[in-house]
């Protein structure tokens, strides 16, 4: 499916010796000696290949993590069953400590991309390179180091900032100023030089660039800064809405229009492939393809959630609300129950077991509608332009578009905010939405939650402030 993903693979090994302290004395084997990788086109692009492997969230738990991070401590699903259930009950009932698997791995795939993005920008001073090669190279090196700290940030807030592979392993955090201007600095330096189109599928683009700064921008509130990229993106003419909701999420249509910045996966590496489906779906789920297999974890939406949709809102039908069981050749009610599934990843018919090919979407440009409509709204309330964004959208799933009069800025505020959990249920962007708008806490109390200010933020990986002293945990944990 993405085979320069895999090609990167050979080199991880060899780059995570590099970046220890201490060489070992083994013989690696690898297509290139370690003595030619940073001093020679192919092997530098194979560096830059890892830097992206991890920053497409590489193997099961680090797909599946960021989906949970976002959506258990939501509201937005809730599972149960296997041995995930206790990472799960955590995420759900705002338990989680240090230790967390899920919050570990997050830290751990995003520093690795780094790491490797900054090897390959302290190499690219290279005679031997070609001009149109370095320029495009750090281009991607640049959006790399800015997608991972934005998505750090997201998560822990300030975290330390490594802009060399040379620099001390062991550096305190930065200040909230340095980590906000930094992300903010790759990712214009990535947007200046990037194309239109991406060199490869999987790699980045003046789009996939613009469309993270302008998300970053949306969610640390600089509106105005936010509703110009959204409207650069739609100015580029290169960006669409899909007639039909369903063929964005496509495995027939992957590659789409509609996705700026998308995750590769695939199936037959168990390094770059994804499992969610195989926790979302039980045991006797009729699945469609005899490869297909899931684990005894499940993923439900509640009734809640199902029941908002419109009649006759697209979106709703990929919502399963009950199933024929393959045991018991029973219905299964799961609307009901608090036990409808989210079908917007379908079943991989090239599956390797549970490992899937599915691409994630990262960032689909109905996602930028909205964000210009919601930057729009904060900054002069409603107005006809915010309202056309959100019917942009509407339209588009069969349901009436809304009219102007009668909104003030907190009820479009607040529609925008449903309306985005309609359009994005299940993608990841629960979280951060409601952040951004300052429901994430008091949600999680109204729903008997023990949430505290402090669980804005996740806590920083126990085994990295064991490995680092000048690292300072954030407030609360």
């Amino acid at each position: 499916m993405k085979s320069y993903i895999n090609k990167s693979i050979m080199v991880l090994f060899v780059i995570g010796i590099i970046a220890c302290e201490k060489r070992l004395d083994e013989e690696v084997f690898s297509e290139l000696a370690p003595s030619t990788l940073f001093t020679s086109e192919k092997g530098l692009s194979s560096v830059l290949n890892a830097s992206y492997a991890y920053a497409h969230r590489p193997g099961f738990q680090d797909s599946w993590a960021a989906y949970h991070l976002a959506s258990m401590t939501t509201g937005e699903v809730w599972g149960q069953g296997g041995s995930i259930e206790n990472l799960w009950l955590s995420e759900i009932d705002f338990t989680w400590d240090s230790n967390h698997d899920h919050i570990r791995a997050q830290w751990t795939i995003y520093f690795n991309s780094i790491r490797d993005a900054n090897i390959v920008l302290d190499n690219l001073d290279n005679e031997e390179f070609s001009n149109e090669y370095k320029q495009l190279t750090e281009a991607e090196a640049h959006f790399l180091r800015g997608w991972d700290y934005s998505e750090l940030y997201n998560l822990f807030g300030p975290v330390p900032l490594y802009k060399t592979s040379t620099d001390d392993p062991l550096l305190p955090r930065a200040s909230e100023d340095e980590v906000q201007q930094f992300i903010e600095q790759e990712l214009l330096a990535a947007i200046a030089d990037l194309p239109i189109q991406a060199p490869a599928y999987g790699r980045a683009s003046k789009g996939a660039a613009m469309a993270v700064l302008c998300k970053y921008y949306l969610n640390t509130k600089q509106w105005q800064n936010a509703a110009d990229l959204a409207e650069d993106i739609q100015d580029l003419g290169v960006y669409e809405l899909l007639p039909n909701y369903g063929d964005v999420f496509s495995i027939a249509n992957e590659g789409n229009n509609e996705i700026l910045w998308a995750l590769p996966k695939d199936a037959t590496s168990p390094t770059a492939s994804q499992a969610i489906d195989a926790l979302v779906f039980p045991p006797d789920y009729p699945k469609p393809n005899s490869n297909n297999i899931v684990f005894a974890a499940r993923t439900y939406l509640y009734d809640d959630f199902v029941n908002s949709f419109d009649t006759n809102d697209a979106r709703r039908n990929y919502i399963i609300t009950e199933y024929i069981s393959t045991t018991t050749g029973e219905v299964v009610p799961g609307l009901g129950n608090n036990r409808s599934f989210p079908y917007k990843i379908e079943f991989d018919p090239g599956a390797v077991g549970a490992a899937a090919g599915n691409d994630i979407p990262a960032i689909r440009y109905s996602d930028i509608l909205l964000s210009r409509a919601e930057a729009l709204n904060e900054i002069s309330g409603p107005t006809q332009q915010a309202i056309d964004l959100i019917n942009d959208v509407r339209i588009r799933v069969g349901v009436p578009p809304l009219e102007l009069a009668g909104f003030t800025k907190e009820t479009l505020r607040e529609a925008i905010l449903q309306e985005r959990a309609w359009e994005l249920f299940f993608e990841g962007k629960r979280r951060e939405d409601m952040i951004r708008q300052n429901v994430f806490i008091s949600n999680a109390v109204s729903r008997g939650k023990n949430a505290k200010d402090h669980h804005v933020l996740f806590p920083i990986p126990q085994v990295e402030l064991d490995a680092n002293p000048d690292l300072v945990q954030n407030a609360g944990y």
